[in-house]
């Protein structure tokens, strides 16, 4: 049976691991954070493989696409997606001087790369890290619609997750989807959520402080106006292109707007923006110490999302959060309690909470507390990653031997639990609020 590791012998020392991580937009975050803690672990020998984006062959596939087709999955194009991220690992493997056979874990994120785990012995024990699941893409989406087209990509992706010890999921959100739409027992999948170092606390519970009474970009007024920040590259599925033309529209007056993204708005789209910033290429450290602690409302309208790590970022610097109900965001946000949430694509209930923000600033400190109380307790890097590794070593170690009955839970805090196993941890907690 796929992914038994009863009768491999086994040798003294560290465990011989390759851990294979997609690099690129979120996933680079992961990467980096996973390459930290696993440097400071001796129990393993591990190396560790960035797995580049496909380059000038998908671009050119993308630049070739046919919208119609696309959509409904007739281009082949996650597919081909997979099938080349296999040949890039494999080939990786042979200029590396790799032995997958002599290796105690094979650890691959995401499920997009992790079609070379079917070429692995059944002896190597294996372990898929996730952010979401293609049925989730496809399903909750607005760039596609559910197709036959897309069987095929259903089947290989269940056919990993069966060859896998362990599927560990960022989210309650995807690892449902495991259970359930690809019937993957539950006591193979394990939620450990992504997160981020927590820095030292910032915010004196200022608001407005960074502009002053009369903001930047030509805007006047005689209260300091509110911050509001966007962090997000792929600027329109993120939702930033709806955010700028609210402001511009209703908010210019009254709200400064920092926009950080590699994909900017183009001039010639927007016209002459007021009261805006816009900062490119970023680098993460000085996002975290500089550029976030200075808003006093992140606002990230996404589209469509997984289990975004702006967000994330945005409540370990005790910044309050407006997003939409996309993704493993409502795990993240509780409305009215560290944030709000609104509708993907409602621009009336974003206004309706900007509106409430500016009238309500002396609120927002407090909102951000609680955020980066619930980021402290359920997303701290510090926290989870220990953990992850510490999962992967029992994998290593005895791979079908771990003690869970159930879908298990990285713990958030009672307030805000939106999904089964997580409310199952809390019990009654949240009703004592």
């Amino acid at each position: 049976m796929p992914g038994r590791n009863t009768s491999r012998p086994r040798a003294d020392g560290p465990e011989r691991s390759l851990f294979v991580v997609e690099y690129a937009l979120g996933h680079r975050t992961h990467a980096r954070f996973l390459e930290q803690h696993l440097g400071d672990d001796s129990r393993f020998d591990a190396t560790v493989v960035r797995l580049p984006r496909p380059g000038r062959m998908a671009d050119l596939l993308a630049r070739l696409q046919i919208p119609a087709l696309h959509k409904v999955g007739l281009d082949g194009w996650v597919w081909w997606l997979m099938q080349y991220k296999r040949q890039q690992l494999r080939r990786r493997w042979r200029e590396g001087g790799h032995k997958p056979e002599s290796l105690d874990l094979m650890y691959i994120h995401t499920q997009t790369a992790a079609a070379a785990l079917l070429d692995l012995p059944a002896s190597v024990p294996a372990v898929v890290s996730i952010d979401l699941t293609w049925r989730l893409a496809f399903r909750e989406s607005r760039y596609v619609k559910q197709s036959p087209f897309f069987y095929p990509v259903y089947r290989l992706e269940k056919q990993i997750y069966e060859r896998a010890d362990l599927v560990v999921s960022f989210s309650d959100w995807a690892a449902q989807s495991v259970i359930e739409d690809y019937k993957i027992p539950a006591s193979k999948v394990q939620v450990v959520r992504n997160g981020v170092t927590l820095p030292p606390a910032l915010n004196d519970g200022a608001v407005g402080g960074r502009f002053g009474a009369n903001g930047a970009g030509g805007a006047t007024g005689a209260e300091p106006q509110l911050n509001i920040g966007f962090i997000g590259n792929q600027f329109q599925r993120k939702g930033g292109d709806l955010l700028l033309r609210l402001h511009q529209d209703r908010f210019a007056d009254r709200a400064h707007l920092t926009i950080v993204t590699n994909d900017p708005p183009k001039p010639d789209k927007y016209g002459e923006l007021l009261n805006v910033d816009v900062l490119s290429e970023v680098p993460w450290d000085e996002l975290m110490s500089s550029v976030l602690p200075n808003f006093d409302l992140f606002v990230f309208p996404s589209r469509f999302d997984y289990s975004p790590y702006a967000v994330i970022e945005a409540m370990t610097a005790g910044v309050p959060v407006i997003a939409t109900k996309v993704g493993s965001v409502p795990e993240m946000i509780e409305d009215g309690y560290n944030g709000f949430l609104v509708d993907a694509g409602s621009r009336a209930q974003l206004a309706d909470r900007l509106e409430w923000a500016i009238a309500n600033r002396e609120r927002l400190p407090e909102m951000g507390e609680r955020g980066r109380q619930r980021a402290a307790a359920a997303y701290a890097a510090e926290k989870n990653y220990p953990y992850l590794i510490d999962l992967l070593y029992g994998v290593a170690r005895a791979p079908r031997l771990l003690p869970r009955t159930g879908p298990v839970s990285h713990p958030l805090p009672a307030a805000g639990l939106t999904t089964a196993p997580a409310r199952a941890l809390a019990g009654q907690e949240r009703a004592g609020r």
